[in-house]
Formats: C-alpha cells, sequence, structure tokens
C-alpha cells in the first residue's frame, strides 16, 4: 500500500527504514501551507475586511499546499528509485533540489522592467527551493516514527513555520500603501480585521477549495474510466484524457456561469431606471425629439448622463456670469450594430447641434459600463460657461472588469470619432476652431489613450487634441507603458516626453512646480494606492517595481511587505474590489476614486478660466447634485415598488440617506423633496 502523494510503502511505526507512518509529501505541502498562510497577512495597497483576508489566507494556504504536494511528489518517487534507505534518499533529493534551486534563485536577482522569462526563471527556481527545503523538514519530523510525541512534533514544526511567516511580514513595521504618516488613511472607507473570524473564514475558504480539488480528481478518474472502457487498457493508462475531460467540464461549468452573470449585468446595463424615463425635450441633447438617436436606444448609463445635463440657469447662478445652455450627445451600444455606424451617428449628432461653433468641444471616454464621470463633465460646463459640446460613444454595457474583451473595439470607435472631428477642424478657419479636449477614466483611459499608441504628444497633437486628462489608467495599457519607459519608481517624474506628465501619485502632481504645470498639456493621474494602474496578470510570476526595495518605492505602495506571488495577486485584486466606494456628496481621495482632483486638473490643464470663488461655488454644487440625483434614483425606485413593498423600499432610502448625511437616523420624506431639488438649477 501506498500514502496519497508518495510512492513510499507504508508500514507499523518502528518498522525499518523502508516504511512510513507520515505522508512526506503531505507534510511537506502542509509546512509551505502554513507558511504561505502566515505571509498573506502581510498589507497591501488598501485595507481589508475580514472576508478579504479570509479569501486571501484560503487561496494563499491552498496554493502553497498543491505545490508542495506536487512537487514534493514528484521528488519523493525520484528518491524512491535511488539505492539504499528511502529516508536517506529523500533526505539526498530534497536537500540537492533545495540547494541546487537555491543556487539557482541566487544567480537571478530582480531586475526592475526584467523580461518574462527571467522572471518565470526566478519564480521557478525559489518556488523549488521552497518546497524541497519543506520536504528536508518533513524527513527530519519523519526521523521520529514510532517515538512519543511525533504527532505533536509535526503539528508543532507547522505552527512554528506559520508564525515564522507571519513574522516575514514584519508586523508593527509593516504599513498598508494607504496610511500617511499622521496614522490617518488615503481612502475613502478604512477598513479592519478580526483575526478570529478571519481564521475561521480562511479555514472554510480553502476547505471550499480543496473540496474543489477533489471534484476534480473524482472527474479525472470518471474520464480515466471512461477512455479506458472505449479505447482498452487500464484507467490509468488514460490519466491524461482523464484530467483533459476534468479540465474542459471545469471550464465549461465556468463558462456557462459567467454566461450567466453576463447576460444577468448585460439587462441590468441596458434597463432604464425610473428617474431618467422621461425623454429630455432640450435640442442640444441626444434623445430629444430633434436627435437622430432616439430615447429608447439609450443604457443606464446613457440616460443618466443625458439627464443630468446642466441648464444655462444653473451655470450662471454658479459662475455669476451669462451662459449658453451646452450640448451633451451619446451614442449607445444599441444605437447601432456596427462601430462604424455608431460613430457616425455621434458625429452626425455634433453636426445637428452646431457643436463645431462652440468654443469647446470635449470627448469623454466611458468605463465599461458606459459610465460618464459627471463631475469631469459638470466643471467643463460650468468653467466653459456652457458654451461647449460634450460627447461619448458606448462599448459595453458591463462593468469594467466584464468588459476587457471590449476595449479593442473601443478603441476602434473612438478612433472613428476622432478622425471625424479632426476632419471637421481641419476643414475650419484656424482661428474658428473650437479647442478640442479629451478625458478618459479606468478602462475608458486604456480604451482612449490605446489609439495613440506608437507617440509621444505627437499622437494627441497629430488629431488636433490641445488637452487631456485621464484618471486611474490600467495596468496593461500600452501607450502608458511605453511613455513610461522603465522610469525609477524611488523618484519623482519630470515633465514629458514633450507635454505629458505621468505622476507615481497625486502628490507628485501638488509637488510639481507652477510653472511646470503650465508646460502639461496631457495628464495622466492616478492615485498611489489606486490597485486599477498596478494590478495585471504578471503580478503572479514578476516582482512588481513598485514592490522593490522601501526606500525606492512609489507613494501609496505598501512598506514593509514582500512580493508573493499568489498572495499577492489575490491581495491586489481584493484591492481591486474595495477601491470604489464613494459616499454620495462626500468627495473622498483614495483608491479608485478621484472626485476631489478632477475639478482642479481640468481647470488647469485644459486652461479654463475661473476665479477661486467660483471654484468653491463649482465644487459645492458637484457635491450637492451628486447627493441629489443618488437620493432622486432611489426614491424614484422605492416609490414604483408594489404599494405591499413600496413602504419597506422607502423607508432603507431614509436610512440610507440618512448614513449618507452622517446620522444615524432615518431622514423624513421633506428632507428626501429638499434633497432632491438640488438636481434643479440653483
Amino acid at each position: 500500500m501506498t500514502t496519497a502523494g508518495s510512492d513510499a510503502p507504508v508500514g507499523q511505526p518502528g518498522d525499518p527504514g523502508e516504511l512510513r507512518y507520515l505522508d512526506v509529501s503531505a507534510v511537506a505541502g502542509t509546512l509551505l501551507a502554513a507558511y504561505a498562510a502566515g505571509s498573506s497577512t502581510q498589507p497591501n495597497l488598501l485595507t481589508r475586511g475580514t472576508p478579504d483576508q479570509a479569501i486571501i489566507t484560503g487561496i494563499s494556504t491552498t496554493a502553497g499546499y498543491g505545490w508542495g504536494v506536487s512537487l514534493h511528489s514528484f521528488l519523493r518517487s525520484v528518491a524512491n528509485r535511488l539505492p539504499g534507505s528511502p529516508l536517506a534518499s529523500g533526505l539526498l533529493v530534497d536537500g540537492a533540489t533545495a540547494a541546487l534551486a537555491y543556487g539557482a534563485y541566487r544567480a537571478l536577482p530582480h531586475r526592475p522592467g526584467e523580461p518574462a522569462l527571467r522572471a518565470l526563471a526566478r519564480l521557478t527556481t525559489q518556488s523549488t527551493a521552497a518546497a524541497a527545503l519543506a520536504g528536508v523538514g518533513a524527513d527530519v519530523m519523519d526521523l521520529r516514527r514510532g517515538h512519543r510525541f511525533g504527532r505533536v512534533a509535526e503539528l508543532g514544526a507547522m505552527a512554528g513555520i506559520g508564525v515564522a511567516g507571519w513574522a516575514r511580514t514584519r508586523p508593527g513595521r509593516a504599513r498598508v500603501g494607504s496610511q500617511l504618516d499622521d496614522g490617518s488613511y488615503f481612502e475613502d472607507t478604512p477598513r479592519s480585521i478580526s483575526p478570529a473570524k478571519t481564521v475561521g473564514l480562511g479555514l472554510i475558504t480553502g476547505g471550499m477549495l480543496f473540496g474543489l480539488s477533489h471534484v476534480e480528481s473524482s472527474l479525472t478518474t470518471l474520464f480515466s474510466r471512461g477512455a479506458a472502457k472505449v479505447l482498452g487498457g487500464d484507467p490509468e493508462d488514460h490519466r491524461m484524457l482523464g484530467r483533459i475531460g476534468a479540465t474542459a467540464a471545469t471550464y465549461g461549468v465556468g463558462w456557462l456561469a459567467l454566461s450567466g452573470v453576463t447576460a444577468k449585468l448585460t439587462g441590468a446595463g441596458s434597463e432604464v431606471e425610473i428617474a431618467n424615463q422621461a425623454q429630455p425635450t432640450l435640442p442640444e441633447v441626444t434623445g430629444s425629439p430633434a436627435s437622430g438617436i432616439p430615447w429608447d436606444k439609450q443604457s443606464r448609463e446613457g440616460t443618466r448622463w443625458l439627464s443630468a445635463v446642466l441648464l444655462a440657469d444653473h451655470i450662471q447662478d454658479v459662475m455669476k456670469e451669462p451662459a449658453r445652455q451646452p450640448i451633451r450627445v451619446y451614442a449607445s451600444l444599441s444605437s447601432a450594430d456596427t462601430e462604424e455606424a455608431r460613430a457616425e451617428l455621434l458625429l452626425s449628432e455634433l453636426d445637428r447641434t452646431l457643436a463645431f461653433e462652440r468654443k469647446y468641444i470635449a470627448l469623454f471616454s466611458p468605463t465599461g459600463s458606459g459610465y460618464v464621470n459627471y463631475v469631469a463633465c459638470e466643471t467643463f460646463e460650468d468653467l466653459a460657461r456652457g458654451d461647449c459640446a460634450s460627447m461619448a460613444i458606448e462599448y459595453s454595457v458591463l462593468p469594467s472588469a466584464l468588459s476587457l474583451t471590449r476595449a479593442q473595439m473601443g478603441t476602434r470607435q473612438t478612433r472613428l470619432v476622432v478622425n471625424g472631428i479632426t476632419e471637421r477642424l481641419l476643414a475650419m478657419p484656424a482661428d474658428q476652431r473650437p479647442k478640442f479636449f479629451l478625458f478618459g477614466e479606468s478602462l475608458g483611459c486604456k480604451v482612449s489613450e490605446e489609439v495613440f499608441v506608437g507617440h509621444t504628444d505627437a499622437g494627441p497633437r497629430g488629431v488636433g487634441l490641445d488637452a487631456a486628462v485621464w484618471v486611474g489608467t490600467p495596468a496593461f495599457t500600452n501607450w502608458r507603458k511605453q511613455l513610461w519607459n522603465g522610469r525609477p519608481q524611488g523618484e519623482p517624474p519630470t515633465v514629458g516626453p514633450g507635454a505629458i506628465y505621468l505622476p507615481r501619485a497625486i502628490s507628485d502632481w501638488h509637488a510639481l512646480p507652477d510653472d511646470e504645470k503650465r508646460k502639461v498639456d496631457f495628464l495622466l493621474l492616478q492615485n498611489g494606492d489606486d490597485p486599477v494602474p498596478k494590478f495585471e496578470a504578471p503580478l503572479l510570476w514578476r516582482q512588481p517595481d513598485w514592490l522593490g526595495p522601501d526606500d525606492q518605492r512609489p507613494p501609496g505602495a505598501p512598506r514593509g511587505t514582500n512580493w508573493q506571488p499568489v498572495t499577492t495577486f489575490v491581495s491586489t485584486f481584493t484591492d481591486l474590489m474595495n477601491a470604489l466606494t464613494p459616499t454620495p456628496g462626500t468627495f473622498q481621495e483614495g483608491g479608485h476614486d478621484y472626485r476631489v482632483e478632477i475639478p482642479g486638473a481640468i481647470r488647469t490643464v485644459w486652461g479654463l478660466d475661473s476665479s477661486d470663488e467660483q471654484m468653491n461655488r463649482v465644487n459645492a454644487v458637484l457635491r450637492t447634485r451628486e447627493l441629489a440625483w443618488e437620493v432622486k434614483r432611489d426614491w424614484d425606485n422605492a416609490m414604483a415598488k408594489p404599494e405591499d413593498k413600496r413602504t419597506e423600499a422607502a423607508d432603507k432610502v431614509r436610512k440610507q440617506v440618512g448614513d449618507w448625511c452622517g446620522s444615524d437616523q432615518p431622514v423624513d420624506d421633506e428632507t428626501i423633496q429638499l434633497i432632491i431639488k438640488g438636481t434643479e438649477p440653483v
């Protein structure tokens, strides 16, 4: 009989050297899992809650165990084929593998921006050395077979390894990226962890993953037996076919689940809310009776943005100057079947509304869901005194994480629109052309920035773009990578290439002298603790530059932490899920929230004149309108519920609005209506 994960024979405690009472491979995997569990407690970019830490711990533990068992099973099979005692052979193979792998690891020191193959080679040597060293520990514990307290020694070793992993994170000196020197946090909602709950949930998460692995193993056996019946031979001869079948079944179930989620979210993204069902009447707005795109073709985010257009009276009251009615045009995903047709519809809307006769025009590149940042757009309309046109073209109605496959289509659409605008600008006398701006956020940054791949600021200038602001550019955006070009993370960047500025964090932008800021026409702004510009697949196999030596890390990166392939990837993904938790009407910084910075960046980079007093009023009304529109949407939805559910829904809104307003008590209906009036001209 053999143990799971080992080819060594099993006998009774005290038998000669060829017998085992410990499954050495399983113990080696558990030692590695204990270390991974301890290391998973290290902080990352943002604070995390108990469920977050539990998931990270469970996945890290399972990954450590799986790697330890898998590799050590291979090493054990090699040792069992050597002459002599299995215990001696095991120690020899484990020790030699650990020494050779560690030597190779030391010969491949980390280099910033290193090629993927070098990073993968170092990771392979590092993880192999760790698994082999864990095997040496398991072998040493095996020496106590038949001795009293052998199991106690095993458990003690595992506990010690876990403590060592926890200690390696340097508790007390490690610091989450969003934490400031004064102990406060540069994020919307700091979270805290309950250690006891985390341990329990981590065990549950790990158990679920182990259970899934056993299901996959059972499927492999089932497919292997089926292959043996069809092809003949023993099921063990068809383990590879069984593994392929199990993998295909697993991916098939995953694909069906993802398809179901996508279909549900697509329906939600296309559905128009009660508060925005009324068709606009202004001819300057897409969806009005004068528009070439019907209102019933608009998506949820399209109707939100178009319904919230600023009125001339509102702008005049805020700026205390005469104002025009601004233009807003939007080509939704369902407005046409092809990219070319959607781009042509948007350009036709610009022509219809005489947008090129305005002083300014701006293209807003939306996020995956079609969302256009209203803080940026309303700031633009206020500071332009309404003498402007804003446009957007939709490429998806799904959250950005599910819209990645549509980003290229979004870039093609954006290029078509930009080309059409360029043609119209070139056909006009130079002194009559409106200034052309661009704004992008999150996945919208990638969609619009990739139009300029292969160019520096010559690309934007070549299409007639006067200035642009991008916030929260994703890490996998090629244009930004080309512009950054391996600059050191430990030093504040200078302006360039050309009129482009790529700060590592908001603090770099704030510290830039005014004369240098005036040189910037194209700003790629990001928070230092925003995971969107940092999360990408290579985190699994390559140490990122932002996790280099502590004294070389950029603002917002964690301090005193170490890169762990699975742990860092899962931690940063968790940060991604927690990166945007805004409170309506309360502007804060941190994570993926840029509401505080956008108005000033638009004013400075786009060169829109305004006094400090005017900017104060703009900032105040932005907050008022944000809260008002959110309350209006929620309240109208509650009032549209069936009568037997309306009271409960309304109570929920009253309580939620009270929380947003800083009260622990629900607000009354009169307060609700006063807040909703904030959607009207001031």
